[in-house]
């Protein structure tokens, strides 16, 4: 009998996205035909194009790798009850000084010189949560209002660090006729990540050069595994957890939330500062002005949709990088505007938000009904 029941609580958790997807992509119809486009047609070629080859199934996966990372470390923060709403200004911190490793040190192996780069990029994330975590605990700040702020200080700070003290003069003298790029210096090719190119030719998968996945994306797999075995079998993981249901209960069973806050939103940086380094290390070798943004706020989405769970998160992550793959897609076959794949993913959100709430609270009542 219990068994049967943790099984329809799972299927009642799993349907929550299915639902919100099926309904978004409902919604989503409408508009398409507002715009004198056929749905059917819109969706077939969103399939299509993204599935169709091998190098289009890489590209989603590259999509999907800064996701992941921007999701665990939302995630992380959700299950002590925190709202780490500073994922953007992190990583960007975090990327920059990984760049600024990546171009400073000369003449180290790649052994010793790439880690050295990520490690930069999991500190610098972490510095930046440090703040609004330190506010928290000493002062009261609540940690939605002080990420937000900060991630306009970090916009600002990373603008001026690249056009004003480290920019890249040299390429200007270079490169004087014409724009050139307000950027870093390129990193050492000792700091850069590897393509999977070369592996996965062992298995008869042969890309093409303007593919960029990198080993970054196996990474991300590999810590979303770590962040599921912490959460749940770990005494930190505990105390995350208990934490998150009841501050004050956990404080009679003896655990301290303050420090958990603290070793946890820390733990949120480090992860956080790694989002940005797959684009970093893999494709762009260099930081400039419009250095990719908005990866802390779509990790928010991904990780609501996966509901903070480490194995749904890899596939949400997938689903967007499926979803802007095919908008692509759509926009050069269709000329369907990107904007109605915005459209659908915040339509999943919404929906995803409402029909989780309602699942919890009938989960919550059978459970009443099963302790009964």
């Amino acid at each position: 009998m219990k068994k049967d029941y943790n099984y329809k609580i799972l299927a009642l958790k799993i349907a929550a996205p299915v639902i919100a997807m099926i309904l978004a992509a409902l919604i989503s119809s409408l508009i398409i035909l507002a715009i004198d486009k056929n749905p059917l047609q819109v969706f077939y070629t969103i399939f299509k194009f993204s599935f169709s080859r091998l190098d289009s199934i890489a590209i989603i996966f590259f999509n999907a790798t800064p996701l992941i990372f921007s999701a665990l470390a939302v995630s992380i923060g959700f299950k002590m009850g925190l709202f780490n709403i500073g994922i953007e200004g992190q990583y960007l911190i975090g990327t920059f000084l990984a760049a600024l490793v990546g171009f400073s040190l000369k003449g180290l192996p790649a052994i010793i010189h790439l880690p050295l780069v990520i490690a930069a990029g999991m500190v610098g994330g972490m510095l930046w949560s440090f703040i609004p975590i330190f506010l928290k605990v000493k002062r009261g700040v609540h940690e939605v209002i002080s990420t937000i702020m900060l991630n306009y200080v970090a916009y600002s700070l990373i603008h001026y660090l690249i056009a004003d003290v480290f920019r890249d003069r040299h390429q200007s003298l270079i490169e004087g006729l014409g724009s050139v790029l307000v950027r870093t210096p390129k990193l050492a090719e000792s700091a850069l990540i590897p393509k999977m190119h070369g592996f996965l030719a062992l298995f008869g998968v042969e890309l093409p050069k303007h593919v960029y996945l990198n080993w970054f994306f196996p990474i991300g797999i590999l810590l979303a595994i770590g962040v599921y075995y912490l959460v749940s079998y770990t005494p930190f993981g505990y105390e995350l957890r208990a934490v998150g249901h009841n501050p004050e209960a956990s404080k009679i069973a003896g655990i301290k939330p303050d420090i958990v806050y603290l070793k946890g939103f820390l733990l949120s940086g480090a992860v956080a500062g790694l989002v940005g380094l797959s684009d970093l290390l893999g494709y762009f070798k260099y930081m400039d002005m419009d250095f990719p943004q908005g990866y802390g706020f779509d990790g928010i989405a991904v990780a609501l949709i996966a509901q903070n769970n480490p194995f749904g998160i890899i596939a949400s992550a997938m689903l967007f990088g499926f979803l802007k793959r095919g908008s692509e897609g759509i926009q050069a076959l269709l000329k369907v505007p990107m904007d109605t794949i915005v459209i659908l993913q915040s339509l999943m959100i919404i929906f995803i938000v409402v029909i989780t709430k309602i699942i919890n609270d009938y989960v919550k009542r059978l459970e009443k009904k099963e302790a009964a």
